[in-house]
């Protein structure tokens, strides 16, 4: 159905004007423009309401005069409102807009401009973004243009133009560093299609998703972002993102900077055959070699905050070990000092739960394999030895380690960006 204007009185005696967008089973989606008291307020709220409904339609002349006199600017004769715009607002959106470049990478396209400019003021559906450009004084085209657009700006091609103007603006070039990182977007919905399908979920939930990854440089500056079917391992979602961004870009050095969570031993060596390097953190499970040699060398003495060794990963006994590559372990007190807190409380936890003071739940310091269930201090002590330290791998051998570390940590900036666009990814 198409919008339409309804006005209804109010309970206080005012005339309530509303923009009808649809109707279904008796419920109206609408928006509320105003209450007027007096014939001129619903003169202004129904030429708003109107304004909202036309769009970008425009509006024939037929020559008919008209008769009105002239505004005084008084009450009874106030001054007509025939405009509004968030002028410093749209300029800066603007401004940013042409600054990176995709104003010259889509042909200025009117409609993409627009809907960049709702989803960053209020990231809503079609018919929210139609209200809030409207909102902002700016005349956006039609429910049925934007719904036929879309299908254009979904392209590869379309992102493939877009990822060019990015890089090029962020100064990507031979030997880049790029981070990776995934997230999952749910639907308010039982119905599943071909991208939107329940998955694995790390909060267990049940509803449709689908998986978004984003690609950006060492700053955080996004990239490329790729939609995933919901049931789509996030392993499997890396290299073909890598591979598409070094198409449209044309680049043939590139290093991976990735949480261990997106590596699988097939994953890391599919990197390798394309030529790609990388660095990932790497689960510590005993206490690294080159540590235990240090420990016998030096009996007694505590690790030092920020101190590192390294080892050929080759040869320090992990199944998956890669040739060719390092692995470069750091301590941190303030990680050691929220590992053994953990640890503590975990154990005080299960020792209460074997004495039969609260429920046994999930826990890892209980053994429940034991003719009767008890505390596993073994493991406790385990993974105290282990606090603080961190593992780091690359294949980047020459690569200083503080550099290696220091890539690795810049992964909060892809965190800190997918913050703040999850909003917008959310809109339809």
């Amino acid at each position: 159905m198409s919008p339409y204007i309804r006005t209804v009185k109010t309970a206080s005696g005012a005339m309530a004007v509303q923009v009808v967008f649809s109707e279904r089973k008796g419920a109206k989606r609408m928006k509320h423009i105003g209450s007027a008291h007096s014939e001129s307020e619903l003169a202004l709220l129904r030429a708003e309401a109107q304004r909202i409904v036309d769009g970008d339609q425009l509006a024939m002349d037929f020559g008919e005069a008209t008769h009105t006199p002239p505004a005084t600017g008084s009450v009874s004769n106030p001054l007509p409102v025939v405009g509004q715009r968030a002028g410093y607002l749209l300029d800066c959106i603007d401004a940013c807009f042409n600054e990176l470049g995709l104003a010259a990478a889509t042909g200025d396209d009117p409609v993409f401009r627009d809907l960049v400019r709702a989803r960053l003021i209020n990231p809503g559906s079609k018919f929210d973004s139609i209200e809030t450009l409207a909102e902002v004084g700016v005349t956006s085209a039609s429910y049925r243009t934007i719904q036929r657009r879309l299908a254009s700006f979904a392209t590869e091609s379309f992102g493939e133009i877009l990822t060019q103007a990015l890089a090029h603006h962020a100064g990507i070039g031979p030997g880049a560093f790029i981070l990776y990182d995934v997230t999952t977007l749910y639907f308010e919905t039982d119905t599943a299609d071909e991208l939107r399908k329940p998955g694995f979920s790390k909060e267990r939930r049940l509803e449709p998703q689908i998986l978004v990854g984003l690609l950006t440089d060492a700053t955080g500056f996004p990239l490329h972002v790729g939609a995933f079917a919901g049931n789509s391992a996030e392993t499997h979602t890396m290299l073909p993102m890598i591979t598409r961004f070094q198409e449209a870009y044309q680049l043939d050095e590139v290093t991976v900077v990735a949480d261990a969570g997106m590596f699988s031993a097939a994953n890391k060596q599919a990197l390798i055959d394309a030529g790609l390097h990388y660095i990932l953190s790497v689960k510590t499970l005993t206490v690294p070699e080159v540590i235990e040699t240090w420990r016998r060398e030096n009996p007694g003495e505590d690790y030092t905050h920020g101190q590192i060794w390294t080892q050929a990963s080759a040869s320090d006994g992990r199944k998956h070990a890669t040739p060719n590559s390092v692995t470069h372990f750091q301590y941190s007190h303030d990680r050691a000092r929220r590992s053994l807190r953990g640890i503590k409380e975990q154990v005080a936890k299960a020792k209460r739960a074997v004495d039969g003071d609260i429920a046994i739940k999930r826990n890892r310091y209980i053994d429940l394999s034991a003719p009767n269930k008890k505390v596993n201090y073994a493991l406790a002590a385990k993974h105290r030895a282990l606090a603080g330290i961190k593992g780091y791998e690359t294949d980047l051998t020459t690569l200083p380690a503080s550099e290696v570390i220091g890539h690795y940590r810049r992964l909060f900036n892809i965190e800190k960006s997918f913050r703040m666009s999850k909003s917008d990814l959310k809109a339809r």
